[in-house]
């Protein structure tokens, strides 16, 4: 007899999150913590809350005319754990949903770092990345069109302790790093993260690992900046 097929919780909703204003602006970007710390206000409903998996980490977001910033924050009252965080960010400057094939409005950002040995490094005035945190944008798998390679000049993070421990950790893309993004123009993005970590289940944004996210913008998520 064969299975029935199971339909993700995630195929049932079309998910749809708002992305705040957010400040300070780049200029002030350099003051280490600057970024790490947006409201409540501008927290993401997650997917792994749908298939019953209870979310980790707290993840906000927040937009300005220079950008977009996304922020997680694990909160751990014990001490950190040794191992590999790995966070993949997906974003459509043009939110194209009839497509499955990535083009050139779409982004694929990967971030990773051990908290154990980055949280507490000082960062110079003049980096822009958080010590010990590696940053690399990733080419999108049969895409269309590639997007164009963001200057690292372009692209902060941030990295100190969480709310209650853990850690938070924030990333803010210029736009000069997002090609298409133009809040005068378009104001709702394609939007998927994963965040995976020594011990947690996977964290997400979209659909589950069995779906090809990575390289299907149609299957990311809306992300509306609001005002």
């Amino acid at each position: 007899m064969t299975e029935p097929v199971r339909i993700p919780p995630d195929f049932y909703f079309e998910i749809e999150n708002f992305a705040r204003p957010f400040a300070p602006l780049p200029g002030d970007l350099n003051r280490p913590g600057a970024m790490c710390d947006l409201p409540p206000t501008h927290r993401l409903v997650s997917s792994s809350d749908l298939a019953g998996i209870p979310d980790w980490a707290d993840v906000r977001c927040g937009w300005s005319p220079k950008g977009l910033a996304v922020v997680f924050d694990r909160p751990d009252p014990t001490k950190p754990r040794s191992g590999l965080v790995r966070m993949d960010v997906w974003i459509d400057t043009r939110n194209t949903r009839n497509i499955h094939r990535a083009t050139r409005f779409c982004h694929q950002f990967r971030l990773e770092f051990d908290p154990t040995v980055t949280i507490g490094r000082k960062r110079s005035p003049n980096e822009t990345m958080a010590p010990g945190a590696e940053l690399s944008q990733i080419r999108i798998n049969r895409a269309l069109a590639d997007a164009p390679v963001a200057e690292r000049s372009a692209i902060y993070t941030d990295l100190a302790n969480g709310r209650n421990g853990g850690f938070r950790l924030a990333l803010f893309l210029t736009n000069e790093a997002l090609n298409g993004f133009d809040p005068d123009v378009n104001r709702a993005l394609g939007f998927a993260y994963r965040l995976s970590a020594p011990s947690q289940d996977l964290q997400r944004l979209g659909p589950g690992s069995e779906f090809p996210v990575q390289e299907d913008p149609s299957l990311w998520t809306v992300l509306q900046l609001v005002d």
